[in-house]
């Protein structure tokens, strides 16, 4: 995952991206990071961002990032969904895989099998 220290280094203007927004003091930030980071291993398609929000604050006011964690999903510079607090892992992969095409693995192995 790719931390972002200034507004200057980030671009999402193409390409799939998922864009975390946190802070060190936020504990159910820090609950929710492994999770993210076993999507960000399991997603090699789609770019994981890292934002701390009292380093960047600027692109935390431009997105109306409102409570945290926060996960964004920019596809081609359009925020496509948005994902604020500790959520279960599945919901959010099955976002991810319809966003970037991956097929689940249960269908997978159905195309397989045939």
């Amino acid at each position: 995952m790719n931390s972002v220290t200034n507004e200057s280094d980030f671009n999402v203007d193409n390409g799939l991206y998922v864009i975390k927004f946190w802070s060190t003091w936020c504990q159910p930030c820090k609950l929710f990071a492994p999770k993210v980071d076993s999507l960000d291993k399991e997603f090699d398609n789609i770019d994981f961002i890292s934002i701390d929000i009292d380093q960047v604050p600027s692109l935390a006011q431009k997105y109306k990032i409102r409570s945290l964690p926060t996960l964004l999903i920019i596809n081609s510079g359009k925020e496509v969904n948005r994902i604020e607090g500790v959520q279960l892992i599945e919901p959010m992969r099955k976002i991810l895989r319809e966003l970037s095409g991956v097929k689940s693995e249960a269908v997978q192995l159905v195309d397989v099998a045939i």
